[in-house]
């Protein structure tokens, strides 16, 4: 009987010492799911942190406006390629990317102000040419609502959707596409009511910036002297 009792007590002895040598090991496991668990989420929420951080950034670009030509348009074709004057067509700005980031063109716009005249109303019914502080904003630099002219002139830009070194822009006083359905839009002393054409008087200053849409940032900013459009 007490060989038996001994046996027992022995066989008793060795599971309670089984369950306690496993159950550190379990703890160790679980312990372990855990870090590995939460290392994940930390490099997860790091790296959206980042791509937030780099998605956020202003696009940065040097722009050199390259040459700038034009002169007031007229009614009185007798005064074209006087001192002054020239047909709308004739204003025309040409800008080089010269480094930095490739520039969406369904994210950039352009702002041009200075001394300039547009014409209002219809051609053949009575319209007329507004006079003084003339501002031009291109909305966008893709093709949209812009005519055949803008689209041929800047061909290479508008294969890929971006602005990108060494690549030209180019601008001229006829880009709108209809003068009530465009994304070129022209004013003159705060009449936005014109057929979105313009031209700048020859020998004044005009301001040109370069504007990323979604962070309001001015990419690049220039003034220059408009010299006369050689006819």
């Amino acid at each position: 009987m007490k060989t038996w009792g001994k046996i027992r007590a022995k066989e008793f002895f060795s599971s309670e010492s089984v369950s306690d040598a496993v159950t550190p090991i379990i703890g160790s496991l679980l312990m372990l799911i855990v870090l590995v668990v939460l290392a994940s989420v930390t490099a997860i929420s790091f790296s959206n942190i980042a791509n937030e951080g780099k998605s956020t950034q202003p696009l940065m670009a040097r722009i050199s406006l390259e040459s700038c030509e034009g002169g007031l348009s007229s009614t009185n074709f007798s005064e074209i390629n006087d001192e002054e004057t020239a047909n709308f067509q004739k204003n025309r700005i040409v800008l080089l990317h010269k480094g930095g980031d490739s520039l969406p063109l369904d994210t950039i716009s352009i702002k041009i102000s200075g001394d300039g005249n547009a014409y209002q109303g219809i051609v053949t019914g009575g319209g007329h040419l507004l006079y003084g502080d003339t501002q031009v904003i291109y909305e966008n630099l893709g093709s949209k609502e812009k005519n055949n002219t803008y689209a041929n002139q800047n061909d290479a830009l508008l294969k890929d959707g971006f602005w990108s070194v060494g690549e030209r822009l180019t601008l001229h006083g006829r880009d709108r596409w209809k003068s009530d359905i465009s994304t070129v839009k022209v004013s003159v002393n705060g009449d936005s009511d014109t057929s979105n054409n313009y031209g700048f008087k020859a020998g004044s200053e005009i301001t040109l910036k370069v504007i990323d849409i979604k962070s309001s940032n001015v990419i690049a900013e220039q003034k220059v002297i408009v010299k006369h459009a050689v006819s």
